[in-house]
Formats: C-alpha cells, sequence, structure tokens
C-alpha cells in the first residue's frame, strides 16, 4: 500500500475499502451529495446496478466519509468511475488518494491497464495525473459525453497506442418489475 497520507486539518485522512455494509452506505451517501445534490445527476443514471459488483474505496477524515470511488474490474483491467470528494473538502489530495488504491489493488490483481470516462471539464484532472486521452482529438462533445482515458498500472511499462470508438456508451441495467425479471424478458 502506498506510503503518501495527507491530513486536513491536522487529521489524516484514511483509505479503506468498504468491506462491510456501511462501509458501502457511506460510499453511496458521498456519491449521492456529490452527484445527485451538486450536479443534478439523475438517481437512476448514478446507481446504475453495477454496484454490487464493484469494489468501493472510501476516504475518512476520522468517522466522517469524505470521499469515495467505485472501481469495477474487467478482463484486463481495472476502470475507477465515479470519483466523488465532498465539497468542502476538495483541493487537498482526496481524488488522488483514491485513485492510487485503484492502481494498487488493479496491480495486485494482475490489471496493466486503468480505465476511465472523464467529463470533458474534468479532462484535465485527469491528465495532470498522468492519464492521457484515447483519442486525442475527442473533446467530449454534446452533453452527455465522455472523454475515454487510460493510465498504465505500471509507469514504467508504458501503454501501446490506442483509439477509443468516437463515444463509449456503457450500457443501462435492464429494468427489473417486480417478480424480478428484466422487463420485457421471458418468464418461462
Amino acid at each position: 500500500m502506498s506510503d503518501k497520507t495527507i491530513s486536513v486539518g491536522g487529521q489524516a485522512v484514511a483509505i479503506k475499502l468498504a468491506m462491510k455494509m456501511e462501509d458501502s452506505l457511506q460510499a453511496f451517501a458521498v456519491r449521492a451529495a456529490c452527484f445527485i445534490g451538486e450536479q443534478d445527476i439523475p438517481y437512476s443514471e448514478e446507481f446504475d446496478g453495477h454496484d454490487f459488483g464493484a469494489t468501493h474505496i472510501l476516504a475518512c477524515l476520522g468517522e466522517e466519509p469524505v470521499g469515495a470511488v467505485r472501481l469495477r474490474w474487467f478482463k484486463s483491467f481495472a476502470m475507477p468511475e465515479r470519483l466523488a470528494v465532498m465539497q468542502r473538502f476538495r483541493g487537498n489530495g482526496i481524488g488522488q488518494l483514491l485513485i492510487e488504491r485503484c492502481r494498487e489493488l488493479a496491480e495486485s490483481r494482475g490489471a496493466s491497464t486503468l480505465y476511465t470516462q472523464a467529463l470533458p471539464q474534468d479532462v484535465k484532472y485527469w491528465e495532470k495525473h498522468g492519464w492521457r486521452r484515447l483519442d486525442a482529438d475527442d473533446a467530449g462533445k454534446g452533453p452527455k459525453r465522455v472523454v475515454a482515458m487510460v493510465r498504465p498500472v505500471d509507469p514504467s511499462k508504458p501503454l501501446p497506442e490506442a483509439e477509443a470508438p468516437d463515444q463509449v456508451v456503457l450500457r443501462n441495467e435492464p429494468q427489473i418489475d417486480t417478480s424480478g425479471l428484466p422487463v420485457g424478458g421471458d418468464r418461462r
């Protein structure tokens, strides 16, 4: 684990995996405050069905959750997403601590690449921390556009050049009816 520690107001920021339901609920609360509360993201878009198959990482100041990130796993890469830091704690390096923990976990599981989708206004933040756009010409135009970005898990092993499609869209989870089946699904 990284030796890097930071403190806010003289109190150390602790980074931990969400191992209990209470931890997951704290991560969800941070995300809800940042995305639903501040950015007016609809609940159905923020909590999209991937939460229970992902790893959640929390940043805490004492007992208070101040940041969170969701990390999803794929065959050869890990995808940090939903990076959120409570507004009053931004600018202290908490987001970078969370992403570094994602990198460490990805390395421990043998992933070679970190992949994320950044909003156009956040691209400079990610680039400042060693991420690069998959397609340098992609400016993330349009209301729901995202910019695909990558970073090697091990900085001494650079990534090969690759391009992303014009727009990377994650599929929506199917809607579930009261019986638990996807709406429009086969009921046999």
